[in-house]
């Protein structure tokens, strides 16, 4: 007999991905890919407020790492507009705010899938996948929402994600000859 009833302990074991589960679902690597995809984008917020404020990258990192990623959105436009009002920048002030824009959709599509659950309906003549949220507010009391989503529609929002990174990239590499990424992503032999 087991002296407790649950393993609280956190252990790896070692199975690789295929021992674990067999091959893939698509709908689990999409929603995989909005996490790592979101994951990036804070990464290049972090860089783009570091290279703004001229510190050192460890100084940069240690006030950006705890920043949640709406402060981080609202310190780079706070920073880029004091830009705007000092420097002329090769790109359009307008250009920028649609990159904000781009910003806020990442987290709020990000959000809508991580905090849902989902429904594998088996009743029809495919199964089909409905996304499910609940909440309950003082103002609306308890709501819940379904959407039917497919494996490829999550991976789009997670395209989306990754674009925007990339275009906040490009426009600090457009404007700024000296900027560089603080944590790369991709290392190269």
């Amino acid at each position: 007999m087991k002296d407790k009833q649950y393993d609280k302990v956190f252990v790896f074991h070692g199975y690789s991905f295929e021992e674990a589960v067999g091959s893939a679902d698509p709908l689990n690597d999409a929603v995989g890919r909005i996490a790592m995809n979101f994951g990036e984008l804070e990464e290049v917020l972090s860089s783009c407020i570091n290279h703004l404020l001229g510190t050192e990258p460890e100084i940069g990192l240690i006030i950006t790492s705890e920043m949640s990623f709406k402060a981080k959105v609202h310190v780079l436009a706070s920073l880029v507009k004091k830009e705007y009002e000092i420097n002329e920048l090769k790109i359009s002030h307008s250009d920028f705010k649609d990159l904000l824009y781009m910003c806020t959709k990442s987290e709020e599509l990000r959000n809508k899938l991580l905090h849902s659950s989902w429904i594998y309906d088996h009743s029809k003549s495919h199964v089909e996948i409905r996304r499910r949220k609940t909440s309950a507010k003082m103002k609306h009391g308890y709501k819940q929402d379904e959407e039917p989503l497919t494996p490829g529609q999550v991976l789009e929002m997670a395209d989306y994600i990754i674009t925007t990174a990339m275009y906040l990239e490009d426009f600090f590499i457009g404007c700024y000859d000296n900027y560089e990424c603080l944590l790369e992503s991709v290392i190269h032999a």
